[in-house]
């Protein structure tokens, strides 16, 4: 007979495994203990062949193998209880005795281990996920046996199915918070996630890189900070008006930060981050903003790629068009790229066609709305005044 206290660290200890799944073979050894089973197992798959979460107890490794490889599609027990509602309990008398023993599971698999009492239970069915508790014994066992096992796995079912609900919970979360980083991580502009002090709670790899260039945004023990302290100071201002400090309604805004690289200033943007984002939980607790910051020389490269591949172009076709579309002239742009005028011409002539672009001004649209998903090994790369003088001329 298992006392109250018993019960009670045994549910303890199926919550702590729904926090920390690598207990849950801890938790399996407590009741297979707690019920005088040498052999259990705890399984948690879905309706086709893939297993979740499985614990073994006792069985040899050969006969778990060959259990999950083969025989548990012919455990007529195991079919028994996966009929029934959870929260049953079901023995091996729910299966008459002539059919189990004549079966090539009880044969090949329960009788050379020596068992012969089970008591099962289906504990969760939702969708398609199954769970189910198996505890076996042989049929005389000097450790306790009898009608404490069924008893206490009717009162632990209802706890086993809201600690596996809590696991599966935490293991969706888990999933959507890996998504959530990885659609992050494919922006082209550098993106921080900061506290109202400018701490950096999440960082995606284009801010990583951005870091690690420290061309005129750096992190301190303080937070983020721009070259001068004049910048830094307007972008904590603007950081701790996003993220709702002294005012009733929280707002952003942009500024420019300057480079010690003396290259195009980076361009910055300063929004609030709360809990009515879907998507804000994942990366943030408590008050934050988010502070994207745009490199013109950088989003650029990316541009040249994915233009290519969105309208057709040539190399040399969409380096004319992100250099025009950045606002330069055609004169400027030739000699930047090293190319003659007439050349020039003609490429942005061909980049019209293509593209459809009636103008300057809409192909700086259409450049500036090209630049926003990275390459999974986006790197720098650099096209050569060789290579504009081989397709151009």
């Amino acid at each position: 007979m298992y006392s109250a206290n018993e019960a009670a660290r045994l549910i303890a200890s199926a919550y702590d495994a729904a926090l920390e799944p690598g207990r849950w073979p801890d938790l399996l050894r407590l009741i297979a203990d707690q019920i005088g089973s040498p052999v259990a197992r705890l399984s948690l798959e879905n309706s086709g062949p893939r297993v979740e979460l499985l614990a073994w107890l006792g069985a040899e490794a050969s006969f778990t193998r060959a259990y999950e490889n083969h025989f548990v599609e012919l455990d007529p027990v195991m079919q028994a209880v996966r009929a029934t509602v959870p929260g049953t309990v079901v023995t091996e008398g729910a299966v008459s005795g002539s059919t189990l023993e004549r079966s090539e599971f009880y044969q090949q698999w329960v009788r050379p281990q020596g068992l012969y009492k089970a008591t099962m239970t289906k504990f969760l069915h939702e969708g398609d996920s199954l769970g189910v508790l198996v505890c076996a014994s042989p049929q005389k066992s000097d450790r306790k046996t009898g009608s404490d096992g069924p008893r206490l796995l009717h009162q632990l079912a209802p706890h086993l199915q809201r600690a596996m609900q809590v696991h599966l919970r935490i293991g969706q979360l888990s999933n959507e918070r890996r998504a959530a980083i990885e659609v992050l991580d494919l922006l082209t502009p550098a993106l921080f996630v900061v506290d109202a002090s400018t701490r950096i709670k999440f960082a995606n790899r284009a801010a990583e890189a951005l870091l690690a260039r420290a061309d005129g945004v750096q992190c301190s023990p303080r937070g983020l900070c721009a070259l001068t302290p004049a910048r830094t100071n307007r972008l904590r201002a603007l950081v701790a008006q996003a993220a709702g400090v002294g005012h009733d309604v929280e707002v952003g805004g942009a500024m420019t930060i300057e480079r010690p690289s003396l290259k195009r200033a980076y361009q910055v943007l300063v929004a609030p981050l709360t809990a009515r984002t879907s998507w804000a939980a994942v990366v943030s607790h408590g008050p934050a903003a988010v502070v994207i910051v745009i490199d013109p020389n950088s989003a650029v490269v990316s541009a040249e790629e994915q233009i290519r591949a969105f309208y057709g172009l040539t190399r040399a076709e969409a380096r004319i068009a992100c250099a025009v579309g950045k606002g330069d002239g055609i004169s400027a742009v030739a000699e930047a790229l090293g190319v003659l005028p007439s050349t020039a011409r003609t490429h942005l002539h061909h980049v019209f066609l293509k593209t459809g672009a009636q103008g300057q001004a809409e192909l700086v649209r259409l450049v500036d709305q090209t630049a926003f998903i990275r390459r999974g090994n986006d790197t720098d790369h650099i096209v050569t005044q060789e290579m504009m003088r081989k397709e151009g001329g």
